[in-house]
């Protein structure tokens, strides 16, 4: 009973019904075949040059046409990120059997995470505004100079008239979007959400992270993204759409959908860090997994893997893996990262719930592409090498921790 003298109502249960992926290895069901075969999408990058950089490598989108979802002409509205989140919302909502109608969906709505959604049309717009003035300032692109375009295209596009919110926290943006459409639905905010995060590789973007010299190039060890890997040297960026329908389990049950997982477990903090630092501590990330685990009523030893944040960053993976020794008391639990195949961004925590998710409907846990020789210097886990491991329990952590200090964990339950 509340201090009004209410009973509460009882929590509702958030189910995955539907996840996409469009992604440096292709859309939803290519992408996850190449993840578990070890394969990566980092490439030299051919989007800008990047002659006078140290990094020259990225996980750029490959096969994606955005004109196969969306009409040119309102194409010609959508920055880049727009476009993406928009196709990959159509993917994940036709995947959970909510594809699109004249009426659209008054129980429906938009959680969503993203860095870069309108940087690129900031940067048009200022440079024309700069050149030009007011008048020769491109009145179109106004509109996509926000951070909650993209999330505010899924709707209009798909006329979801539930809540509609961006998240932009970093490397964490993905799951604390996952993470805030599974509280909302649980507390009967929506029916159902459409979530996850996108991003795109922004010259800028990417000069900037060059210059702070947190980028893997090449050096003592070749570049690329090796999370866990004694020869690690950095993060590589990566860009793509990872989307996922969390939904009452109710609701999916009583219009006979199918239930991918359910979202158990969520738990959040924050880490003192330097400005744009990765965590130095282990506690903020420990507490975290732990918030996760006791709302998901489970112990450590029940969990069958974890997916872990590390993307090759020298001490950022140490501790991580540190932490996560902490919360398993040292057992080697099976953990990957999906880093080392999509790279890091905004987006990568969301790729790890699809991968998660995907993998684990299958009892697999996937492998990390790019680890071949885990460094001694991290605690000793259950590392998943060049083919998928088997998930020996249908609980699995997902884990976000991002620069600067914001932490997201998430427990799911497999079906």
């Amino acid at each position: 009973m509340n201090r009004n003298g209410n009973v509460p109502a009882v929590q509702r249960q958030a189910a995955i019904t539907g996840v996409a992926a469009c992604s440096s290895l292709g859309q939803t069901d290519a992408f996850l075949e190449a993840v578990l075969e070890g394969r990566t999408g980092i490439r030299p990058i051919t989007s800008f040059d990047t002659t006078a950089r140290q990094a020259r490598q990225a996980a750029e989108l490959s096969g994606f046409d955005p004109a196969a979802f969306i009409h040119p002409m309102k194409l010609r509205r959508m920055d880049e990120v727009g476009a993406l989140s928009v196709a990959s919302a159509r993917l994940a909502l036709d995947a959970a059997g909510l594809p699109r109608r004249d009426a659209g969906y008054d129980d429906v709505g938009v959680v969503f995470g993203t860095c870069t959604c309108g940087v690129h049309s900031t940067g048009e717009f200022l440079d024309r505004l700069l050149d030009l003035g007011p008048t020769g300032a491109p009145a179109m692109l106004f509109s996509n100079t926000v951070g909650n375009a993209a999330a505010s295209l899924i709707a209009l596009e798909e006329k979801l008239r539930g809540p509609n919110t961006t998240l932009s926290y970093k490397e964490a943006s993905g799951l604390a979007a996952v993470a805030l459409a599974t509280d909302l639905v649980r507390a009967g905010k929506a029916g159902a959400l459409v979530t996850g995060g996108a991003e795109d590789i922004y010259d800028l973007y990417f000069q900037v992270h060059d210059w702070f010299g947190v980028l893997s190039h090449d050096g003592a060890y070749p570049e690329g993204a090796r999370p866990f890997d004694r020869t690690r040297n950095g993060f590589v960026m990566g860009e793509g759409g990872f989307v996922a329908i969390v939904e009452d389990l109710e609701r999916a049950q009583s219009r006979e959908a199918a239930v991918l997982a359910t979202v158990i477990g969520v738990g959040a903090t924050a880490g003192l860090t330097a400005i744009n630092a990765w965590p130095t501590e282990t506690a903020a990330l420990v507490r975290c997994m732990r918030d996760a685990l006791a709302e998901a009523g489970i112990d450590a030893a029940e969990v069958g893997a974890v997916y872990a944040a590390a993307n090759g960053a020298v001490d950022f993976d140490r501790l991580e893996s540190a932490a996560i020794a902490e919360v398993f008391a040292d057992r080697p639990v099976t953990t990957t990262s999906v880093k080392g195949a999509v790279g890091e961004g905004g987006m990568a925590a969301a790729a790890s719930l699809v991968v998660a998710v995907l993998a684990g409907r299958r009892g697999l846990v996937a492998p990390t592409a790019g680890l071949s020789a885990p460094d001694p210097a991290c605690a000793p886990l259950g590392w998943v090498i060049g083919s998928p491991a088997p998930l020996r329990t249908p609980y699995i952590l997902v884990n976000s921790f991002a620069s600067g200090g914001t932490n997201y964990s998430v427990v799911l339950r497999c079906q």
